[in-house]
């Protein structure tokens, strides 16, 4: 059974630099470990020592031969989605974070506010990434030094590296002196200082900004790198793997995937490098695209390596001070790989333009000025020996090695690998029970939604825990992990896959079609999770009606209205219309509607009958007023357009949309294949203030 304390009664708490409140029980005192908790940013599950990579984290590797290694630990596929997840202990949904925009809501609490019941200092170190509205000192930490975004220059503080609460201490750094994962390990030393001249027990969150693009390292640690990928992504995927195979990181007949095929996104659309095409072979590219793309690799290797000495800082001091043995240590990346947008990576801020580099101009990519990705290619490297990356929940996307070192804490042998699934959920409970903190009931007067993971602690002591599932979601990208049994639906429409990970942990070989009942009542178990946390709205009971739909609302697969071969009436109202984009969509290139807002500001109609596109639009261009906006799609394949029930525009679609669509029902969006003439994403913005969709009898005839 998971541990779980629950508050009966208690006293307010005014917490950290913020303002909330807890109403709890304060636990005895005693003797309580101090948590650190390292997380790297777009590090691969190959790309550390300990699980065979050729890049130095000797610091790292120590760590995981003195603790414990979970051998299937999994994250949420992005930055700020798992690091939401990571501090609430929450499903990233109910977190505030169901994508990249959002804000912890006040009925989640955060590691560092729990801990406050166990008389904790906190201290935060590096890359926040959950919001700018709420800083790291508002949600529980005491001191805060970094970044409060997603990526910026490792090379430079100003504006981008800041220091909470205001007017505290700050370090001055000398021009070209400045390099973040640096400016990290000496910070976290500052605080770690204060931390025992304050005689409390504290809770560190260490959250590096590598390997994160743009990658930026020091000139003199990507020389220590400069030949070693020149053979290439498929030469490095096979040591790699052999390496796995000869350390028990994984079985010997592991198979490893096949060069990976690049999904459409919206930036490789853009480039010569078309979408839906596999990682080219190494030895295919010309002599200096090669030397281009093994300098990029070369500086991503730098920035973990960097990494990895400051951690050694850490490590050192702790152990000078007596403290290391007491000391929970956890290190984990917040997702895979990064592989935007496609194998040759990407250079600039404003778009997915790429570079060649050539002779002299290859020492930019990593310096000060420069801003460049490493790409899919050696991403789908990264992943070794799995498929895809960060943004996917394939295995190469959401899984993790995530190590626990706690020698006054554990009872399994140093070095030991854990096969039992954990996910991002589990950290707060596991390090709640670690401190002997009481969670919350309630906060600023309201009640606190209940931790979803469980502890790892019983793992760790070297007992069992009973199998949960594993439910992921990250922009329409599903996966649920039951037992041995995985089903995962990666975006564009796609059908569910099924793998048996006890046989293929690879995901090669899909078993869908010979299992079908399975992956129905899996996929039936997702839906049902993703109306529970609140990622989706629940199916509507009626296939013809109205249905109110909310902003953002995405209904798809069996949880979308059926309509084909029926008559339906879009209804919303909007404000900031002008600024265009989609404002409800339903389908996709083959079949399915689109009410939106075309760039010059008009009204538009889009209804896509196997394939065949037809548009209405209005003549005139909307404004920033509240505009109610009504389309139709009548029995007798007539359309009309209606901006504040005065109609605008009148046509024949033809008939009315023949079979129902693969694509979902999405509010303020098209994201998969589009069902106007527009490039897809395709975000309304302006606002949307309500929205209804009625199907069947009830769309009126003329």
């Amino acid at each position: 059974m998971s541990s779980r304390v629950w508050v009966v009664a208690g006293f307010c708490l005014l917490v950290g630099g913020g303002s909330s409140a807890f109403a709890q029980d304060r636990p005895p005192q005693s003797k309580r470990p101090n948590v650190l908790f390292i997380l790297a940013d777009d590090v691969g599950y190959g790309d550390v020592g300990f699980q065979g990579s050729e890049i130095s984290t000797p610091n790292l590797d120590a760590l995981a031969a003195g603790g414990a290694r979970f051998a299937n630990f999994y994250n949420s596929a992005r930055c700020c989605p798992t690091r939401a997840s990571l501090l609430t202990g929450l499903h990233p949904a109910q977190a505030g974070f169901p994508d990249m925009r959002g804000r912890i809501p006040s009925n989640a609490a955060t590691i560092p506010e729990v801990l406050k019941t166990a008389g904790y200092n906190a201290y935060m170190v590096g890359k926040w990434h959950l919001g700018h509205e709420d800083k790291p000192t508002d949600r529980g930490f005491d001191e805060f030094f970094g970044m409060l975004g997603g990526f910026n220059s490792y090379w430079r503080e100003d504006p981008f590296y800041t220091r909470w609460p205001k007017g505290r201490a700050r370090r001055s750094y000398a021009p070209g002196e400045f390099y973040s994962s640096n400016a990290f390990g000496d910070y976290a030393l500052d605080f770690l200082k204060q931390a025992r001249e304050a005689g409390k027990p504290w809770f560190m969150y260490l959250a590096f900004n590598a390997a994160h693009f743009p990658i930026h390292a020091p000139e003199d640690v990507v020389a220590r790198y400069e030949s070693v990928y020149a053979d290439g992504w498929d030469k490095l995927r096979e040591r790699r793997l052999a390496r796995m195979k000869e350390l028990g990181v994984v079985a010997k007949d592991v198979e490893l995937t096949p060069r990976l095929i690049v999904p459409k996104n919206w930036a490789n659309e853009k480039k010569e490098w078309a979408a839906d095409k596999q990682v080219p072979a190494w030895d295919s590219l010309p002599e200096d695209r090669r030397k281009d793309l093994a300098r990029r690799m070369a500086v991503y290797a730098a920035t973990i390596d960097v990494m990895d000495r400051n951690v050694g800082r850490v490590v050192e001091f702790l152990k000078a001070t007596g403290q290391f043995d007491d000391t929970a240590i956890f290190y984990m990346s917040d997702n895979g790989a990064c592989g935007e947008w496609d194998p040759f990576g990407f250079d600039g801020e404003s778009g997915p333009n790429n570079v060649l580099h050539v002779g002299e101009a290859l020492k930019e990519i990593g310096a000060p000025g420069s801003y460049s990705s490493v790409g899919s290619g050696w991403a789908n490297a990264s992943s070794t020996p799995y498929r895809y990356y960060k943004q996917y929940t394939h295995e190469g996307g959401v899984k993790t090695p995530m190590v626990v070192h706690f020698p006054a804490g554990l009872a399994v042998p140093p070095g030991t690998s854990i096969p039992a699934v954990g996910y991002i959920t589990d950290v707060m409970p596991t390090i709640v029970e670690l401190a002997g903190a009481t969670y919350p009931r309630e906060r600023d007067g309201g009640p606190v939604m209940p931790m979803e993971g469980a502890s790892l602690v019983p793992l760790l002591k070297g007992g069992d825990r009973p199998t949960r599932p594993v439910f992921i979601e990250h922009e329409d990208s599903k996966a649920l992990r039951d037992g041995d049994w995985k089903i995962v639906q990666e975006r564009g429409g796609r059908p569910w896959e099924l793998y048996d990970l006890a046989s293929d942990p690879t995901e090669i070989h899909d078993l869908a079609d010979r299992e079908p009942e399975r992956v129905k009542t899996m996929a039936a178990a997702w839906s049902a999770w993703a109306v529970r946390v609140g990622l989706r709205e629940a199916p509507p009971r009626v296939v013809h009606g109205t249905i109110e739909l909310k902003p953002g609302a995405t209904l798809g697969g069996g949880d979308a209205p059926a309509i084909a071969g029926e008559p339906l009436r879009i209804e919303a109202t909007v404000r900031d219309a002008r600024r265009g984009g989609v404002v409800a969509s339903q389908g996709g290139r083959e079949q399915g509607w689109s009410l939106h807002v075309r760039d010059d500001g008009k009204p538009a109609l889009a209804v896509r009958r196997d394939g065949a596109l037809f548009e209405l639009a209005g003549d005139r261009a909307l404004g920033d007023e509240p505009t109610r906006l009504s389309a139709e799609l009548r029995r007798d394949g007539s359309a009309r357009l209606l901006v504040d029930g005065v109609e605008v525009a009148r046509g024949q679609a033809g008939g009315r949309v023949p079979s129902q669509p693969k694509d979902p029902l999405i509010v303020g969006d098209d994201r998969q294949s589009a069902v106007g003439d527009y490039p897809t994403p395709r975000p309304f913005r302006g606002a949307i203030i309500d929205a209804r969709l009625t199907v069947g009898a009830a769309v009126a005839a003329d």
